[in-house]
């Protein structure tokens, strides 16, 4: 689990030396167990200094680190992008909004909107900072294109105009 999963101090159960559990490492062992972005604790501790990748502070930034240092296999980073957009394009509705947790004060949730909802909904994800940037100037210029090519007309009202003559007068039936 040292090796997997980590542990505060890398000499718990098992391991009474640093040395002890480096050499355990069954790097092939744990490395076939890697998808979707995960990689083991031994691979933080041992190769990704190698490679110069640093882990990130949040572990939700994990995957994003391993994206952006070009690290995931193929299929892990297809699979990855598809969700993160996913999480994007949900982020841009109109009114989302995003929980950030809980009021101790009052007991209750807190709730924010627009950009601060969308920053707080992309953390969570761990969607990388790169690909924010990239699909949010694709955003800008589709939007941008769609609205020279919208045709600029006046707004039309969606009453019926009012008949150039009063209707007749029904003959009451006595």
């Amino acid at each position: 689990m040292s090796l997997e999963w980590g542990e505060a101090d890398h000499r718990g159960v098992g391991f009474t030396t640093e040395q002890e559990r480096r050499t355990a490492c069954h790097r092939d062992y744990l490395m076939a167990k890697c998808d979707h972005g995960f990689r083991p604790q031994a691979w933080w501790d041992y190769d990704a200094p190698k490679l110069g990748v640093r882990r990130p502070r949040d572990p939700e930034y994990d995957k994003a680190a391993l994206w952006e240092a070009g690290l995931l296999f193929e299929d892990e980073a297809t699979t990855l992008e598809a969700h993160w957009r996913e999480h994007f394009d949900r982020a841009q509705e109109p009114d989302f909004r995003f929980c950030i947790g809980q009021d101790p004060k009052r007991h209750c949730a807190v709730w924010v909107q627009g950009a601060e909802a969308r920053r707080a909904h992309y953390r969570w994800a761990g969607i990388p900072r790169t690909l924010i940037k990239q699909w949010t100037k694709q955003r800008t210029k589709t939007i941008r294109k769609l609205a020279k090519a919208a045709p600029q007309q006046p707004p039309t009202s969606t009453r019926p105009a009012p008949p150039s003559t009063p209707p007749e007068t029904p003959p009451l039936i006595s």
